[in-house]
């Protein structure tokens, strides 16, 4: 089963986000996705001007876990917890020599808890939204227990040397930013929906005292501002990019089709070498060595075969595009294990060469349809054939509730923009009896339609972006109608 998801990423690039769930139903799990952009003509995107290269030099993919999905309470409780793994580490540490292979584990299990932490919160405030509970000082006191364990563990191996504690110190100010953060957010929530006032200043307490608990463990860098200080925002970003990596993976990229590309050429040569040969051979036997005619024979054979070679392997390679990707991408953890493979193919293609299907959820909502001609667009297929092997999923982590991968794929926009109008464009019209004229924004449609092959059928989504000069706007979300 696959979940998507896209937003805006910045002022120019769109983040899709695919999760692959349930990896260890099979022994091997294939999903292909097929992402179409219906780019307007006027922007002048086409295979002339936006070439393979420069299509995926402003293309960003991440490839990952998804975090393990915990309750507060089973961080507690759960003996097999990430929370109870890291006291488990820590205490080894504390009682034997710290080795480098238990200092990787400590960093390992740290990173854990907190990324495992950082999607409780977002579960457990967005569970809290959805059925309007009121029993937030119980969450609070929950999440407190949580936290204060996690700092026990600190205070209680004591023996700990220098690095790993440094380590330990690190998850700290990290699960104390991220509490920080979300209860801001939430308070602002609980602000808007008039949420009772013991429930606000209990909030207001944990977020004070959170704040209070970094500067007095200098961990903040600036004690002037906690949110928009530019040096204290870099390191948490950086500090943010150190607790996640547990969770992303190494890609290898390769070119697809390299040995049957190189073998063309090969064959190439040594068709266009038959050809020349036979010229002087022939030639040869009826002119004789060293005569002028023989001579020229020889040039004109050697400008053939050039050609003959250039142009055989050309057919080969152009007919063979379809059955190679551009890229192969290996999908690697930590140990070098390999766990899937990834295969990358984008090309431009005509409107005539869509599905049915395609069409129809591209041409709703809107005159397309019955105007083509005039208002056409280009469209880009981005495919992506994904191949998982569950048995090496997972390994280097060993955490039970990990079954999902996640697929970012970052499209930064901004060569789009260079022939789009100025954003702001004046009209007239009348009103009351008077001819006004108005300034209107100017903004641009990049539609987006993804096609999803999964073990359920194939399944369609489309989304609208909407920019213009400065930048997106927005993503809006096209309802489909469901075609059988």
């Amino acid at each position: 089963m696959i979940k998507d998801n896209i937003k805006v990423h910045d002022n120019f690039s769109i983040e899709i986000k695919l999760i692959y769930e349930n990896i260890f139903k099979k022994k091997k799990t294939r999903y292909d996705t097929i992402t179409y952009l219906f780019v307007p003509n006027g922007l002048n995107i086409n295979s002339q001007t936006y070439t393979q290269a420069k299509f995926y030099n402003d293309v960003k993919v991440y490839i990952r876990y998804e975090a393990p999905y915990y309750e507060l309470n089973e961080l507690l409780e759960l003996a097999t917890s990430p929370l109870n793994n890291l006291n488990a580490i820590a205490y080894q540490l504390n009682s034997k020599k710290a080795t480098k292979q238990r200092r990787l584990e400590l960093q390992s299990a740290t990173k854990m808890l907190g990324a495992v932490l950082n999607k409780a919160l977002i579960a457990k405030i967005s569970d809290i939204k959805k059925h309007k509970e009121q029993n937030i000082p119980a969450f609070l006191q929950l999440l407190d227990k949580v936290i204060t364990d996690y700092r026990n563990i600190i205070k209680r191996y004591d023996k700990i040397n220098k690095d790993p504690k440094r380590i330990l110190e690190l998850g700290d100010e990290y699960i104390s930013n991220i509490t920080s953060y979300y209860l801001i957010n939430f308070h602002q929530y609980c602000l808007d929906n008039n949420v009772n006032n013991e429930s606000l200043q209990e909030i207001v307490k944990f977020i004070s005292e959170e704040q209070k608990y970094r500067k007095a463990r200098d961990y903040d860098i600036d004690n002037e501002d906690d949110f928009y200080d530019e040096s204290l925002l870099y390191k948490r970003s950086q500090l943010k990019k150190y607790i996640e990596s547990v969770l992303f993976l190494n890609r290898d990229v390769r070119k697809d089709g390299t040995f049957f590309e190189q073998s063309v050429f090969a064959i190439s040569a040594g068709i266009a070498m038959i050809f020349s040969t036979a010229i002087a051979f022939y030639y040869q036997s009826i002119y004789g060595n060293f005569t002028l005619p023989f001579f020229v024979a020889l040039v004109i054979g050697y400008m053939f075969k050039d050609r003959i070679k250039s142009l055989v392997g050309m057919m080969f390679i152009s007919r063979a595009n379809s059955l190679f990707y551009d890229y192969k991408v290996k999908i690697k953890d930590a140990k070098n294990n390999n766990i899937g493979k990834i295969k990358e193919n984008f090309t431009f293609v005509p409107l005539n060469k869509l599905g049915p299907k395609v069409k129809i959820h591209r041409f709703k909502e809107n005159l397309l349809q019955t105007d083509y001609d005039l208002n056409g667009e280009q469209i880009i297929q981005y495919k992506k054939k994904i191949t998982l092997y569950p048995g090496k999923f997972g390994k280097e982590i060993s955490d039970s509730r990990l079954n999902n991968l996640v697929d970012i794929t970052r499209i930064n926009l901004y060569r789009f923009i260079s022939q789009m109008d100025d954003p702001k464009r004046k009209y007239s019209l009348v009103k009351k009896g008077k001819i006004i004229t108005r300034v209107g924004n100017r903004v641009y449609h990049i539609n987006i339609i993804q096609k999803f092959y999964t073990e359920n059928g194939i399944e369609f989504k489309r989304y609208r972006v909407i920019m213009n000069r400065k930048g997106i706007k927005r993503i809006e979300k096209v309802d489909l109608d469901y075609i059988y």
